[in-house]
Order: structure tokens, then sequence, then C-alpha cells
């Protein structure tokens, strides 16, 4: 039991929706069997002979709409064209049962092969031709007036349920890919700012140093004593520089708390998590905040890539004035082992906590959620 739920747990948003949709679809198809030995039961007349060949039928037809059935919905999703020997083999099959056990196959045989039909992913003037010369084959085989319209109401429904579950898968693996997108465009847009940052900040120093630099080489073959004065100038300019790419890049890494909690915010649920922010820390000492926006950095980045996610919460509890602690909880874990394992950034974020008196920890809690805690002092 454990090793399934773990199973489960590793499968994304988007497995587990696949999967909780395809598998009772399987299941409708794969009783028939199941179906067809009530049947026989039920009907004491039918020849041991003929119940034989019905259900080795039966189960042949399974088999295949099974098989139609996992072609047809990889199909649909990757708009392609479905398998036409299984069309055909589940076709013919249908046919024979109904042929064999004219009296109780239709129900049995036909829910199930409309059902696969219907997520065929065929033209429409193919799949209306399709109906029309099975149903006129199989309306020659129905004389009883009351199951011709059973049939057609059975397959009604087969063909809705069969189209809007495949609807529905499609839906769910495009969300999956949009959510996906929607967090490479948000790393994509932070990247972009920081690079613009950078530009503009050393564009017109190193553009100065190029000048600079070419004026001293021509003063220098000439002989120039001035030339020694324009290297002292470039020299300026590039411990300007350097100082300016310092304060960009502790800029970057020391934002304020408050920013870091609004922009976690905003990038998860870009990514399609539900984030709940509780709490206020523009009050903390500066040290403080830093250190906090440097956990919740990286926190945000092992939920969007580590888990999936449907709800973040973020707590910020500072009524001790003591020490402020951090939560982030969320419930998108996928397995069992805590997060604080080798090679994880979060190990270098708890010793970054340690140099200043904090300490972090992060394991899984029950129900599938994950809380990431810190705590550091403010006194």
């Amino acid at each position: 039991m454990v090793s399934v739920l773990g199973w489960w747990r590793e499968r994304s948003r988007a497995e587990r929706f696949d999967i909780s949709l395809r598998w009772p679809l399987y299941f409708v198809v794969g009783s028939e069997p199941f179906l067809a030995v009530l049947l026989i039961a039920g009907n004491r007349s039918t020849s041991s002979l003929r119940a034989g060949i019905f259900l080795l039928v039966s189960v042949a037809h399974t088999v295949a709409l099974v098989m139609l059935m996992r072609a047809s919905l990889s199909a649909y999703l990757h708009r392609q064209g479905p398998s036409k020997r299984l069309l055909i083999t589940a076709v013919v099959l249908t046919v024979v049962g109904v042929t064999v056990l004219p009296d109780h196959a239709v129900s049995l045989l036909m829910l199930g092969g409309f059902l696969t039909l219907a997520l065929s992913p065929l033209p429409p003037l193919a799949a209306l031709l399709g109906l029309v010369v099975l149903g006129s084959v199989l309306a020659g085989l129905i004389a009883d007036t009351q199951a011709a319209f059973a049939f057609a109401y059975g397959v009604g429904i087969a063909v809705l349920t069969g189209r809007f579950s495949a609807w529905m898968l499609g839906m769910g693996w495009e969300l999956d890919r949009s959510r996906a997108i929607s967090t490479q465009l948000a790393v994509a847009e932070e990247r972009l700012r920081f690079s613009r940052d950078l530009h503009d900040t050393l564009g017109r120093n190193l553009s100065l140093v190029a000048v600079q630099s070419e004026l001293a080489a021509r003063l220098a073959d000439r002989g120039d004593a001035d030339a020694a004065e324009q290297m002292l100038a470039v020299r300026r300019i590039a411990h300007e520089s350097l100082r300016e790419m310092r304060a960009v890049v502790d800029a970057y890494r020391s934002t304020d708390l408050s920013s870091e909690l609004a922009g976690a915010q905003s990038v998860l649920r870009s990514a399609g998590i539900n984030c709940r922010v509780i709490g206020d820390g523009s009050s903390l000492p500066d040290a403080t905040q830093i250190a906090l926006a440097w956990v919740v950095r990286e926190a945000t980045t092992n939920v969007i890539h580590h888990s999936d996610a449907t709800t973040c919460k973020i707590e910020l509890d500072a009524a001790d004035k003591q020490s402020v602690v951090l939560r982030m909880e969320n419930d998108g874990v996928r397995t069992a082992r805590t997060a604080l394992g080798p090679g994880n950034g979060l190990v270098g974020l708890r010793e970054r906590l340690a140099e200043v008196g904090g300490t972090l920890t992060a394991e899984p809690q029950p129900g599938g959620r994950f809380l990431l805690q810190a705590q550091l002092p403010t006194a």
C-alpha cells in the first residue's frame, strides 16, 4: 500500500488526472467478459457451444477495444489518425458477437464498441459514414423495436461520454503545458530584468573604456605623455564599473522581504499554484529581511520545480520579539524523502542561515503536504 501511495505521489498533476480519467474508461470496456458470463448464466436456453463462442468473442473483443482505446486516446492527444487495424478488428468482433447471441449482445458489445469508436479522432464525415454503415448492419440483426431504441440510446451515451472524456484529457495536458510555459516565462522575465540592469550599468562605462583605451594607445604611439593620464582614466572607469556592477548584484540579492513575498506570490500564481501570504515583515531588521528573502526565493524555486503543488501558504510569524519564523507549506510533495538531502539547494540555504544564528527545517507532513520552516533571531 505504501509503495502504491509513493508511486501515486511521484506522478505529476497532469499524470494523475490522466490516470483518473483513462482507467475508468478501461474498466468500462474491460468489464465486458464479466457481463457476458452473467448474460450466459441468465439465458439457460443458450447452447454450451454458442455460449462458449460468445464468451471467447467477448474476451477477444475486450482486448481489441482496450488496445483501440489506448491507441485512440494517444492519437487524439497527438492529433493523429486512429489505428485502422484495431478499428476494423473491433467492428468485426462486434458484428460476430451480435450474430452469435443477438438477443443480449447489443447492450453488451455496442456500448464498449461505440465508446471506443467515439474516442477515435476520425474526420466528422468518415465517422458519420462509419456509424451509418455499422448501424445499418446491426439494424438488420435487431428485430425488436425496443432493443433498437435501447441500442440507439446506448450509442448516444457512449459517443458523448467518449468525446467528452477525450476532450477533458486533452485539456488537462494542455493546462499542464501552459503551466510549464508560464513558469518559464516568469524565469525568463527575471533574467531579462537582471540582464537589462547590467546592460544599463556597464554599457556606457565599457564604451568609455574602449574609447579611452584607443586614445591612450594612439598617444603612446606618438610618445605623448598624456597616454599615462588616459590609462589612469581607464582604470578609474573600470573601478567605477566594478562598483556599479556589485551594486546591481547586491540589489538583486538583497531585495527587501516584502518585494520577495509579492514576487513569490506572483510567480506561483503564474505557475497555476494558489498562493496565500500571511504576515508582514517590513518592520524586521534589514539583515533579517535579506536572509528571509533568500529563504522565500529558494523555497519558491523548489515548489515550482520539485512539487506538484496546487496551493502554497507563506506565513510570517513575528509574535516573539526575539525571533521570527517563516513557514512555507504546500500540498504537492511527491515522495516521502526529506528535501534536505545531499546536493539540494536548501542545504546551502541552511548553512547561510546558520551563519546568522538561524535554523531551517524542511520535511514532509501528513496528507501529502510539505513544510519548510526558517527561524531567525531579530535581536
